[in-house]
């Protein structure tokens, strides 16, 4: 056995002896409270998680603040090839937008390919790629499909340029924009980082201030970019791929989308491979790519039902599996993935925050904090979620938006719910309703 393992096997006894303790001196001091202390601990630290790396940008703002701003050669010193895989299904409204900005990229049109999947399309999607003249494969299957299939049946059934070889895939969705320096910005950071295997690209919302349901979407986005994504590259940690604006070495890729699983959050799936062959994901600040976030709030809670549902259908399936690895294995990687996994949207952290401060204000042995700690999270969870609104510039009216993390939680909970008994997505829909 690796002396790595045997290592982790000690950790895991000694993990569970000293647990086993804890619960032993709790019930025997505290009794049926101590039940409630788990799901306090997990809120306790899945706050930490989010309010840590905050405390990180705030000292390193400044270094920070520079990686987000370009400063690109005058000239390429070297050039990658890139191919541009665009997973479409319905989309014909939108992917006008992103083939205008592949069109006009400053980057050499012989170094890079747009390949478009149209998959179980009933509109124009495949007629608008032909018209913009790029690579288009129609996929019908006559049954529901994935997102990740859709990158299969490319990577199958496209025959792709030689340079392709040594190149590198990088996916947008139909629904995003590409600056015209994205693919410059992309290459110099490989220029930079030669050993990157995956970079992550700065994603933001493009119609930001169209509704309250836009506002909420672009400062989440801004705190993935700023106050996770950026303090991670600062400290030498690598990011979380989110699906869209991600590239990947090209045979890293063909393993990624060749992977067993649900396929409903390839994404996360791709995380966890990644993290468990401690492969990084860089992160470049300055390749920007804009999306439209729904506006509507029928779309958008069709979208986050989606979203949480296959979220908490991953933690179900890989959670406590990732952890034991993570600890038999000594893989902090790992580790990191488990715990942004087993997340729970900050408007449920909030909340918890509130009922377990209450529930100790009233009575002092349900909580092993004070209540004036929970109080304190509360106010540093408020706080982030303001930090969101002012990275995207919002307008003091736009910061009332924040009071609408109270209604959030019953879908978060109806869903939690749905995906504990097995009701979650199994197929992949377009989320605007016009679009279905």
């Amino acid at each position: 056995m690796p002396t790595r393992k045997i290592a982790g096997c000690i950790v895991i006894v000694i993990l569970v002896i000293l647990l086993m303790y804890i619960f032993y001196v709790s019930f025997r001091d505290y009794g049926f409270w101590t039940v409630l202390y788990i799901p306090e601990t997990a809120i306790l630290l899945m706050s930490l998680y989010v309010i840590l790396p905050a405390l990180v940008f705030f000292a390193g703002r400044s270094t920070i603040k520079k990686s987000f701003t370009s400063s690109l050669p005058e000239t390429d010193h070297e050039k990658n090839f890139f191919t541009l895989l665009v997973p479409a299904h319905n989309e014909e409204r939108l992917l006008p937008a992103l083939l205008e900005s592949f069109r006009n990229q400053s980057y050499s049109k012989e170094n890079y390919q747009v390949v478009v999947v149209a998959d179980n399309c009933k509109d124009s999607t495949a007629l608008i790629a032909d018209m913009y003249n790029v690579n288009c494969l129609e996929r019908f299957t006559g049954n529901t499909s994935s997102k990740q299939e859709a990158l299969q049946y490319a990577m199958d059934n496209f025959d792709f340029a030689a340079a392709f070889r040594e190149g590198y895939v990088c996916i947008v969705d139909a629904d995003c924009e590409a600056h015209p320096d994205f693919l410059r910005e992309m290459n110099y950071q490989l220029f930079k980082n030669k050993n990157a295997e995956a970079i992550q690209s700065y994603r933001y919302v493009k119609n930001v201030y169209e509704s309250n349901i836009t506002i909420l979407d672009g400062a989440g986005e801004a705190l993935r970019n700023w106050v996770f994504c950026a303090p991670r590259k600062l400290v030498g940690a690598s990011v979380f791929g989110n699906g869209s604006g991600i590239l990947f070495k090209r045979n890293l890729f063909e393993k990624l989308v060749n992977l067993p699983g649900s396929h409903l959050a390839e994404d996360k799936e791709w995380n966890m491979y990644l993290s468990e062959h401690n492969t990084k994901v860089d992160y470049c600040a300055s390749a920007r790519i804009g999306y439209e976030a729904v506006s509507s709030k029928k779309d958008f809670q069709k979208q986050r039902k989606r979203w949480i549902g296959s979220h908490f259908a991953m933690m179900k399936t890989y959670s406590w599996k990732m952890l034991w690895q993570s600890i038999l294995n000594l893989n902090f990687m790992q580790f990191d993935c488990f715990c942004a996994l087993i997340q729970v949207p900050r408007s449920l952290l909030l909340v918890s925050c509130l009922v377990f401060g209450g529930l100790n204000f009233l009575i002092p042995h349900s909580s092993f904090l004070p209540h004036g700690s929970w109080i304190i999270i509360m106010v540093c969870l408020v706080l982030y979620g303001m930090l969101g609104l002012y990275l995207v510039k919002a307008r003091k009216k736009d910061y009332l938006v924040i009071l609408s993390v109270f209604p959030l939680v019953s879908d978060v909970l109806k869903t939690l719910f749905m995906s504990a008994v097995g009701k979650q997505a199994s197929q992949w829909n377009a989320t605007r309703i016009k679009n279905d």
